[in-house]
């Protein structure tokens, strides 16, 4: 019977996952479109799909634990390798899609960073161009560089 609740858990943490790697898409034309309360809508949504994944995946490590006594670390392919006929076939396919859409996730979320981490070099950009710094014309400490113009170039004795 836990064989089949964790079937369960991990088609439920597959949806979720596609749920989350749906956010992150959406997230990404958020970001594009420069709209601030949409992003924060998605971000707190984000919020909430990770705390049930969290939630599943302890579920998920109770069951696996049931499953394959003796181990420390459980992991699905240790359950695999428990599971015989149409419940290891299942637990292959559920772990192959999860793969594949954590990957997805991953990769999306990569490019949600970097397209973040672009926009801010833009705005600095833009703040620099708008405000600029005064830089010192000299390498010399300020009072150097005093004295040094109001002593002239010219050698009138020579």
């Amino acid at each position: 019977m836990s064989m089949q609740q964790l079937i369960v858990c991990l088609e439920k943490l597959q949806k979720l996952h596609e749920s989350l790697l749906q956010l992150a898409r959406e997230k990404t034309e958020m970001i594009k479109t420069n709209d601030m309360e949409g992003l924060q809508k998605i971000t707190s949504n984000e919020q909430k799909h990770i705390r049930a994944i969290s939630t599943l995946e302890l579920q998920r490590d109770q069951l696996a634990h049931e499953l394959v006594d003796g181990q420390e670390d459980v992991t699905v392919s240790a359950c695999i390798e428990a599971a015989a006929g149409e419940e290891r076939s299942k637990l292959e396919q559920l772990r192959d899609m999860l793969l594949q859409t954590v990957d997805k996730l991953k990769e999306q979320n990569e490019l949600n960073q970097l397209m973040i981490y672009q926009s801010l070099q833009f705005i600095n950009l833009t703040l620099d161009a708008i405000y600029p710094q005064k830089q010192p014309t000299t390498y010399a400490p300020p009072e150097k560089c005093q004295l040094q113009t109001s002593i002239s170039r010219f050698d009138s004795k020579a």
